[in-house]
């Protein structure tokens, strides 16, 4: 492949992942879970009354052609994960859970007791 056709993939590429809108939660604490070597960054703030917050769990890189059913298992993995770790030894109910896209994760939920 010639130089100016690999700077012109790396400018698709580019374009590509500043259109990919990164989603946040203001006042949320960020952590970053491996699920099947794919980070995914997951983000929780209290939301409601006590013991409840919302999340959401964002693929954090650029994917392309995404397989949607791997996408969103990896999500729920990651957010059940980080759930459980919010409600130590209390466990939690989803209040709403769903995909925003193909990639993002959203969930409510409370802790128990």
């Amino acid at each position: 492949m010639t130089l100016p056709r690999l700077l012109s993939l790396a400018v698709i590429v580019l374009v590509a992942g500043c259109g990919q809108e990164q989603r946040t939660l203001p006042g949320s604490s960020v952590q970053t879970l491996n699920v099947d070597g794919k980070p995914i960054e997951v983000r929780i703030a209290p939301f409601g009354g006590p013991g409840e917050y919302r999340l959401i769990a964002v693929r954090n890189a650029i994917v392309f052609n995404p397989d949607q059913e791997n996408e969103k298992r990896r999500a729920e993995h990651a957010a059940d994960y980080f759930m459980k770790q919010t409600c130590v030894q209390r466990g939690y109910q989803v209040i709403e859970r769903g995909m925003l896209d193909t990639l993002n994760y959203f969930a409510r939920f409370r802790c128990n007791g």
